[in-house]
């Protein structure tokens, strides 16, 4: 995960290096996870240590509710990392269940559960302060932006391309809390879809990821996909194209698209496809990843 802490008046520029500049070591801060090729035992005692203050909390009440958020998103982004490191997923159950039994066996006023939680609330001091958070997978990263702004931005985006053509899908609006999942494409040459859909494993037909191997799934069979059509086409401001991009279309899903997407699998695909009058399609490859610990920070609010 890569943290950075923004100010108001910072350039693009600025944010950018601050952005690259802000990667924290497992452990370093409460809510900075690094993505090793093999888990350590520095991330499972990581994913450990959250899934045990969480089920305490849920006992307890430690925490105001935006410092649980914040918990949940780094057990979220911590899970993720541990699975796309080839962990299977009985394994990674494995852990929070023993976390679970041991913060049952913890009074509430327990001296060592006290000062975890002060330790996590002093953590969190800077966590709120996150305008911007990147959580990398394995070639495509969540970027989350809090940073309060009068224009449309994206607030939770995700970066690929088919061909030649960039194409960027997530969250846009003018602030955390007012967004809408929407794909924006800037397609080189004359021809234009007539069309847009999001296709991802449906998981009332498959429960599980597909054909998981060395941390990778597949997308599943036909039969197990879902396939939702975007609800509308319109213009995409200038703030949400592509860098070097002059025009592009936005096309918009209705709210429900990212909830979905947060209960995939953080280890397996999900595409983008474009219909054309010719009966072609251009598919775009995207990963869920950290879906879920991405959109758990964006409801923290702006900054």
């Amino acid at each position: 995960m890569i943290i950075a802490f923004c100010r108001r008046g910072d350039s693009s520029q600025t944010l950018g290096r601050r952005l690259r500049a802000k990667l924290f070591a497992a452990g370093a801060v409460l809510l900075a996870v690094s993505v090793p090729a093999q888990a350590s035992d520095a991330t499972r005692q990581a994913y450990h240590e959250r899934s045990l203050i969480l089920a305490a909390n849920a006992r307890c009440q430690l925490f105001k509710p935006d410092v649980e958020q914040a918990l949940q998103a780094a057990a979220l982004q911590t899970r993720g990392v541990l699975l796309r490191s080839g962990m299977e997923t009985s394994v990674v159950g494995a852990i929070a269940s023993r976390a679970r039994s041991e913060a049952n066996g913890l009074s509430c006023s327990d001296p060592g559960l006290q000062s975890r939680a002060n330790r996590i609330v002093h953590a969190f001091d800077r966590w709120g302060r996150a305008a911007r958070v990147e959580f990398p997978a394995n070639e495509h990263s969540w970027r989350v932006d809090r940073f309060q702004r009068s224009e449309t931005g994206w607030r939770m985006v995700q970066d690929s391309r088919v061909g030649r053509s960039p194409v960027r899908f997530g969250l846009a609006g003018p602030s955390p809390s007012q967004v809408r999942p929407m794909v924006v494409v800037s397609f080189q040459g004359q021809a234009r879809p007539y069309a847009a859909r999001l296709v991802m494993r449906d998981t009332r037909a498959l429960p599980r990821a597909h054909a998981v191997e060395n941390g990778l799934a597949a997308m599943p069979p036909f039969a197990a996909r879902q396939m939702v059509l975007a609800a509308g086409r319109e213009q995409a401001p200038a703030s949400l194209l592509a860098e070097g991009q002059r025009r592009g279309d936005a096309w918009v899903f209705g709210s429900e698209i990212m909830v979905q997407l947060t209960r995939l699998d953080p280890r397996e695909p999900f595409w983008i496809e474009f219909l054309f009058r010719d009966d072609s399609i251009a598919r775009v490859t995207f990963e869920a990843g950290d879906a879920a610990a991405a959109r758990t920070f964006l409801s923290l609010g702006g900054v």
